[in-house]
């Protein structure tokens, strides 16, 4: 199996029975931020499609993942995924370095801010979008 079919793999039995805010299955959110940043090679791709493995389940190490897809992709990772502790915005710059991750958290951004995805709009979904949409003009920049 190639490299981005285990990825996908991994992430779609991660999320096979967790759905999105719309009601939708997770794993799709993965793919379209893999398709947002297919353009930059199977690196990017791999990276897009895990992008929230490591943030939302305990079922991999990061010596897992090095083991799987090498070090590259776990600098790549590490950068992506955010920790409770720190605050959004910093995060949002630290990955910004990385012209990898800051594509992959642009489409995740993207995506995250379709209000189609959603069932009904409440003050709290307005207030992540405003979140999100300073986060992408910030990566835009």
């Amino acid at each position: 199996m190639s490299k981005l079919g285990l990825a996908i793999s991994i992430t779609s039995k991660l999320f096979e029975d967790t759905t999105d805010k719309g009601g939708n299955p997770y794993i799709l959110h993965c793919l379209r931020v893999m398709e947002g940043v297919k353009h930059l090679g199977e690196l990017a791709m791999i990276c897009a499609v895990l992008h929230d493995v490591m943030e939302d389940s305990n079922d991999y190490s990061w010596t897992d993942i090095d083991a799987l897809f090498g070090s590259e992709v776990v600098v790549i990772l590490q950068l992506l995924t955010h920790r409770k502790e720190t605050d959004y915005m910093v995060y949002i710059k630290a990955l910004s370095v990385h012209p990898i991750a800051k594509a992959i958290k642009k489409a995740d951004l993207i995506d995250n801010s379709n209000i189609t995805r959603l069932k009904g709009l409440r003050q709290k979904d307005f207030n992540r979008l405003e979140k999100y949409f300073r986060a992408y003009e910030y990566l835009n920049d």
